[in-house]
């Protein structure tokens, strides 16, 4: 242990020793109920833009246990450069129940506890995913190969394999995102581990917090990252709130979508993208929420059911996913929902048309990395329906 870990812990067992036993008292008496411990890892994200990292009551009856049962408990800070920190505790082997929850147990979950609060970044930026791979080596090393790893962060990776500031990320398809993690190499090894992720999604200011279908978006890549990396999955949803710990070490915000209500005019452009209300289920034409499609078409409904000389020329375009002719099937399948949808909220069919064509489009991003994996995040933006509102076609040209 660094000497800095060793003065912080050293003086919030001085300070706050009480109340720190009041806190995990309990928590510590119901170790037994939580089954048989191999050893638990605790990635925090103690950085900016998070709430402080504070473990719920699942995670600290896993800690309790593993104490408890002698097993290690290690930490480690997700900031840009993952940092191992290994608490000192009072080993506690065999005896009987009596004495596993003794004063003991509870000095040494103190101990963790001081940890988590001391626990600052040692460098700008937040990479959970690299925190996770040092947590599954650390657990190797210490010879826990089936221990349970806790990632109590939110899961907003700024900077590395899983970067959520790229434009789509947030947005994107999960089993998409674990596939480009896997054929670019970045998956971590996690088989034998239980992962438990807690609080994902879940900001400070000055990041901008996520709407829940967005925490839960992340929520599902973390999920598939996971299961694609070989480890057993729980999702503990348990929100986080509060301001972030205290630090100079920067990160970079993640750009959130949003649903502003589109403005119908003449010549008006207008792009509905995977992180759109108007959006798809993979593979699909069946709208991701169609009450939120609803909304979001209705203004161009009005738009067009209150003059009949309008028009909305609709072209459906997707990422670079399988043969071209599929691609144009596809995106001219989501135009055609979208003509659909607009009719049913009031425009004439006459006043819709619609047409596909895939990959192929003026701004289409390049989706694909150079040995050919698709990118995520590029491909949720590429996958959409464009309109444009004119008179004519000459208008619309």
């Amino acid at each position: 242990m660094s000497p800095r870990w060793a003065l912080a812990f050293a003086a919030l067992l001085v300070t706050g020793c009480s109340s720190l036993s009041e806190v995990v008292g309990a928590r510590t008496m119901a170790a037994s109920s939580c089954g048989p411990s191999q050893g638990v890892v605790l990635i925090i994200g103690a950085h900016r833009d998070a709430p402080a990292p504070s473990l719920d009551e699942r995670s600290w009856c896993q800690v309790a246990a593993a104490i408890s049962a002698g097993k290690p408990v290690l930490i480690v800070v997700a900031a840009g450069q993952p940092e191992l920190i290994t608490p000192k505790l009072v080993s506690v082997h065999g005896g009987t129940l009596a004495q596993q929850d003794s004063p003991r147990v509870q000095q040494d979950v103190q101990r963790v506890q001081a940890a988590i609060s001391a626990a600052r970044p040692n460098s700008p930026g937040v990479d959970d995913l690299a925190a996770l791979a040092v947590a599954a080596d650390a657990a190797r090393a210490a010879g826990i190969s089936h221990a349970e790893l806790l990632l109590l962060d939110s899961g907003l990776d700024e900077r590395g394999a899983l970067d959520f500031t790229v434009p789509g990320m947030v947005a994107a398809t999960p089993s998409e995102v674990a596939s480009q993690l896997k054929n670019s190499g970045n998956l971590p090894h996690l088989h034998g581990f239980t992962v438990l992720l807690v609080g994902l999604g879940y900001t400070s200011r000055p990041q901008e917090p996520l709407p829940a279908k967005w925490r839960n978006n992340v929520s599902a890549i973390w999920a598939a990252v996971v299961e694609f990396a070989g480890a057993r999955l729980e999702i503990i949803p348990e929100p986080t709130q509060g301001a972030s710990v205290r630090t100079s070490e920067p990160v970079k915000l993640v750009p959130v979508p949003t649903d502003q209500p589109v403005k119908p005019a003449l010549r008006t452009h207008i792009v509905f993208n995977g992180e759109s209300p108007v959006r798809f289920k993979p593979n699909s034409t069946v709208f991701a929420d169609p009450a939120a499609a609803a909304k979001a078409l209705t203004p161009i409904a009005s738009w067009l059911a209150a003059d009949p000389s309008r028009h909305a020329w609709l072209v459906g375009t997707t990422a670079d996913v399988g043969p071209m002719t599929g691609q144009i099937a596809l995106s001219k399948s989501r135009a055609g929902r979208v003509q659909d949808e607009l009719v049913a909220l009031g425009a004439s069919p006459a006043q819709v048309s619609a047409k596909g064509v895939g990959s192929d489009f003026p701004q289409f991003t390049p989706d694909r990395a150079p040995a050919g994996a698709l990118l995520a995040g590029p491909a949720t933006l590429n996958r959409s329906v464009r309109i444009t509102l004119s008179l004519s076609r000459k208008d619309a040209a």
